[in-house]
């Protein structure tokens, strides 16, 4: 066994607690399964130790339906352990996981659950069908496991609940921080050139972004984490060469609020200390789409077809943003107009992974596997047009009009424990969003500095 009294962090979001030397709660196991359409690898292997671990967990903790944060390959070899999963409108990760027979239990939003002597935890989902957790041992050590999630709706609440817990002596951070390839960014333009070489190509000072959260978060530790992936489809592995190393998180960092830990730690609660886990690298290796099912010579059939116009009609959103979305499989275009607007997208996939996505309910998958391309045409993002209502909003939401939109967002601002809270964080983000890259932006910015030296410090 790993420790008496703490956690280890292993893979890619996987964080394991321990009360007693018995593992008790573990995060996002992802050992099995190859998400994406084949298209994501571990980048470090799991240890064996590790790996038992997870296995010997009392309760896995689910915090959304990517793969790799919810892998049914892993969840097949947890049947004994309970499962606890968020509880975000329409119940889709709950509803599915009751059909494939496992032991659930939804937690509620802003509520403490305790799991143990000396292991007790909060969650708190936001509304971009992601959650967080804040996992409580023995009132010494708080983990704030964010995950990969933005803190969408929740943020507010989420600070004042650690500013709460501000006896806990080491709160730690485990965050996707410095993570620019997990989502859709294989854009290319209609000379068929990759767009974003230049941006992902970049150096970002990461260690500066873990300055930021950690002040913001009101934590002293933090751990690298959700961001341990690498691409293995002869189609997507271009992607890893902008993959940053591990060695990027300390680029700019000082430790003015607090201290960056390596990645995969074991952290002993009752001696304070902690010592490195030193996974191998996963070797290399390409796998061929044609072994993945997706010929991309395959053509739509007339059901394919149909099956894609229904789908993207029924969200009628879209018709406010969208005019025509295309789609070249085997190098024929199918077209789905939606409006008479003057912007368009054109994606070029494979139709056996389109199909399959479709038909389950997860375009998100093919935005983040990386094989798919994608061309737009007068518009400059997949965001905030189209992305959210279809792979946030839509499949795992069931929200097809602006009606439903509005009960979607009113479950959430009741759910995060404060509608005040939860409207500043909306205020704040949408007048960020509306004024990004203005004089109006660095207002904002200015403002919201003096502001916090004149009242909050």
């Amino acid at each position: 066994m790993s420790v008496d009294l703490g956690f280890e962090t292993i893979g890619n979001a996987t964080c394991t607690v321990f009360d007693n030397s018995i593992p008790v709660l573990t995060t996002d196991p992802w050992i099995i399964g190859k998400p994406y359409f084949g298209s994501w690898n571990h980048r470090f292997r799991i240890p064996k130790n590790q790996k038992h671990n997870i296995y010997k967990s009392k309760y896995i903790w689910i915090s959304h339906g990517h793969p790799d944060h919810l892998d049914l390959d892993t969840l097949i070899e947890l049947k004994n352990a309970q499962i606890l999963v968020p509880d975000h409108f329409n119940d889709r990760i709950y509803n599915d996981l009751i059909k494939l027979g496992y032991k659930l239990k939804k937690i509620n939003s802003n509520s403490d659950y305790k799991l143990s002597n000396n292991v007790s935890i909060r969650c708190y989902s936001d509304f971009y069908q992601d959650s967080i957790i804040l996992i409580k041992i023995k009132n010494r050590d708080l983990i704030v496991n964010i995950n990969d999630s933005n803190l969408f709706g929740i943020k507010e609440v989420v600070k004042k609940q650690i500013k709460i817990l501000k006896n806990y002596k080491n709160k730690f951070l485990l965050k996707a921080i410095g993570l620019h390839d997990a989502d859709m960014v294989n854009f290319y333009d209609n000379e068929n050139n990759f767009i974003l070489d230049n941006y992902l190509s970049t150096e970002f000072e990461t260690g500066r972004e873990w300055m930021s959260s950690l002040k913001d978060l009101g934590c002293n530790m933090a751990v690298p984490f959700s961001s341990m992936h690498k691409y293995q489809r002869d189609d997507s592995i271009h992607i890893n060469k902008y993959i940053k190393p591990l060695d990027n998180h300390h680029k700019a960092f000082k430790n003015t609020y607090g201290e960056l830990l390596p990645p995969f730690i074991i952290w002993d609660s009752i001696s304070e200390d902690y010592r490195k886990i030193n996974p191998k690298e996963t070797e290399s290796k390409i796998i061929e789409s044609n072994s993945l099912n997706d010929n991309w010579d395959d053509l739509l059939n007339k059901n394919d077809k149909k099956i894609l116009f229904n789908y993207f009609n029924q969200i009628e959103i879209l018709k406010s943003y969208i005019g025509i979305i295309h789609f070249n499989v085997g190098g024929e275009i199918f077209s789905v107009k939606l409006s008479e607007i003057k912007n368009e997208i054109i994606f070029e996939v494979p139709r056996h992974s389109l199909i399959k996505a479709i038909k389950h309910s997860i375009f998100d998958d093919l935005l983040i596997g990386n094989f798919m391309r994608t061309r737009l045409l007068n518009l400059n993002s997949l965001y905030p047009k189209f992305a959210p209502y279809v792979t946030k909003y839509y499949d795992n939401g069931n929200v097809r009009n602006f009606d439903e939109l509005k009960d979607y967002f009113s479950y959430y601002k009741e759910k995060s424990g404060s509608r005040y809270l939860f409207s500043k964080d909306m205020a704040k983000r949408r007048l960020k969003e509306a004024y990004k890259g203005s004089l109006l932006e660095k207002f904002y910015y200015y403002s919201t500095r003096v502001y916090y030296n004149l009242f909050q410090r």
